[in-house]
């Protein structure tokens, strides 16, 4: 096929509808590649992982795969199947394998927030700071299964859409903001030897939190130039790319998260060990040795760590460390 000119009707709908879905198909692959490695060395890596744990890791590789043969799908059936009919593929965005695109995203979406809303309940303790958390996310996801039945009935998009991506942008800023805030403040209460420890999961948690935030932000301020109509456009072909990338991007960070312990424990000079002292030795070391607690991982991911309290003992030759649990707080 000869390269066609900006005039033609043809032109947009090969270059920004038929590419787009064909880099998002493409980019799904490669990111479901890298998760699949993520998922092999989580298993690798945490046989003693509790059963609810590595159930959730299975649960969301299998939602992951269903959406990348759902993307592979769509790029096969537009790209070969329509290959001499162009101007058919038009009709497909109300086939039910498209019309599906936006809520089977959203609900992994759900998915991974809930598990960070779970670590984020477990670091602040209160349970009805969760609530308007949790009533953004289930808008989000709310909005998207609106938005699919608005398309697959007119052809069209919806300001349910634009409500759909707010959520989901504002969902990953409160999860970040709340989990850094909450952090922030069990540095300030931990001995040095913690504080380092703190500040990686600070790291992390803002880390994984860019990419999806970045891609949903993007995906909103696309929808808003858009506009409600699907016509053939820059805009709506990096949405599409989105749509297809965003879930996927959500499944590594939380594999991300889950393998990133492993480094964790293994934090020497921090002061932190990975396993609990040796009752036989009385607990007593000489000056200058550290007897610190364990950084425990409990069973849906959280990090539980132990600070020291320095105490004196008169007449000894020796300082006792006594281990006092520190309030949780969640890689």
């Amino acid at each position: 096929m000869p390269a066609l000119s900006e005039k033609d009707p043809l032109f947009g709908l090969i270059y920004y509808v038929l590419g787009g879905w064909f880099i998002g198909g493409s980019a799904v692959l490669l990111l479901e590649g890298l998760l699949i490695g993520q998922i092999s060395n989580y298993f690798s890596w945490y046989q003693k992982d509790s059963i609810r744990l590595k159930l959730m890791v299975a649960v969301l590789f299998i939602l992951t795969l269903l959406k990348s043969i759902q993307s592979f799908a769509i790029t096969w059936i537009n790209s070969i199947l329509y290959m001499r009919d162009p101007a058919g593929t038009i009709a497909l965005n109300k086939a039910w394998y498209q019309i599906v695109n936006i809520p089977l995203g959203a609900f992994i979406a759900l998915y991974v927030q809930s598990y960070y809303t779970y670590r984020l309940y477990r670091l602040a303790g209160k349970w009805y700071y969760m609530i308007p958390l949790v009533a953004v996310m289930l808008l989000g996801f709310i909005a998207a299964v609106i938005t699919a039945s608005v398309i697959a009935r007119s052809g069209k998009s919806s300001d349910w859409f634009a409500v759909h991506l707010a959520s989901g942008f504002a969902s990953d800023v409160l999860i970040t903001g709340a989990s850094t805030y909450f952090l922030i403040q069990a540095r300030e209460k931990a001995l040095s030897q913690t504080r380092q420890l703190i500040s990686s999961l600070i790291k992390i948690a803002c880390q994984t939190a860019l990419p999806v935030t970045i891609a949903t932000l993007m995906e909103f301020i696309c929808s808003r130039i858009g506009g409600k109509s699907l016509k053939p456009q820059a805009t709506n072909s990096i949405i599409l790319v989105l749509l297809e990338c965003v879930p996927i991007i959500y499944a590594n960070c939380m594999l991300y998260v889950l393998n990133t312990r492993r480094s964790l424990r293994s934090t020497d000079n921090s002061g932190l060990g990975n396993s609990n002292p040796d009752p036989s030795s009385g607990g007593n070391r000489s000056r200058g040795q550290w007897r610190t607690g364990p950084v425990e991982l409990g069973s849906l991911g959280g990090v539980q760590v132990h600070t020291q309290i320095e105490t004196a003992n008169a007449g000894s030759s020796y300082i006792d460390f006594e281990s006092k649990k520190h309030p949780d707080t969640m890689v």
